[in-house]
């Protein structure tokens, strides 16, 4: 006759669940990774500031994937309101800034791992515009901002040229995504979202964000666009982005 399920627990020794607990413990200390130093141009120039540096002073402006006429109404979709404390991590040339500030958003923070980046950004905005916006030198895996500090975040490309900073160690360029999905979820607030504009790192990323777990071990983000073309309540299509757009919520 078979045991009944809590009697087969009960029998267990207790060194089995102390072993699985060491097991779990093991498991999170080797999820846990670190900030990677800056590679060898030889390795990687997509992790190098001077490398970004070197792009920003060459091009004045590039839209990166799309410009923001391109993709406002979903943004205005899934953030309508014009108060929302927003993120732009790596606003380098991209006008993205300049178009939120142009759309009405009065809180609207902005960063770039390079200096000339932020360099480029404060040129492109304006000083009018620039005294608006909270323009910071910053690294997407480690940023300078507080628990919460953001509704929602605004991405093209960043976190990109983030997985392409690992260069062939794609273990490594893995590791720095999920950096930065877990530096998102602590500055994002319970309800916020990010929006993601991604082409060569797409699954990678869209992996990082699924398995980003919090202290607890409960889900950080729940995904709200996954990829397929888009269309507005008001009718607009997502076909003039060239890149795969991906959302989550913070859960």
């Amino acid at each position: 006759m078979a045991l009944p399920a809590a009697l087969i627990l009960l029998s267990l020794p207790c060194s089995s669940f102390g072993l699985a607990a060491q097991r779990r413990r093991a498991v999170r200390r080797r999820a846990s990774p670190t900030v990677a130093p800056e590679p060898s141009e030889a390795e990687s120039r997509f992790g190098r500031q001077s490398y970004w540096d070197g792009v920003y002073a060459d091009e004045a402006a590039f839209s990166w994937y799309c410009g923001w006429a391109d993709v406002e109404p979903l943004w205005l979709e899934l953030v309508p309101d014009r108060a929302a404390r927003v993120l732009v991590p790596g606003v380098g040339n991209d006008d993205a800034a300049v178009g939120l500030v142009d759309a009405g958003f009065t809180s609207v923070a902005a960063s770039d791992y390079a200096p000339e980046g932020v360099a480029r950004a404060r040129a492109r905005l304006g000083d009018e515009r620039a005294d608006r916006v909270d323009l910071r030198v910053a690294d997407a895996r480690s940023l300078p901002y507080g628990d919460d500090a953001f509704d929602a975040v605004f991405e093209k490309g960043t976190l990109d040229a983030v997985f392409l900073s690992g260069g062939r160690d794609k273990a490594l360029a893995y590791d720095q995504l999920r950096l930065c999905a877990a530096e998102l979820a602590r500055t994002v607030r319970r309800g916020g979202v990010v929006l993601s504009l991604s082409a060569p790192a797409t699954e990678p990323i869209d992996r990082a964000f699924r398995e980003c777990r919090s202290d607890g071990g409960g889900r950080c983000w729940k995904q709200l666009i996954d990829g397929d073309s888009f269309v507005t309540d008001d009718g607009f299509a997502s076909i003039n982005v060239d890149a795969t757009i991906l959302a989550w919520e913070r859960l």
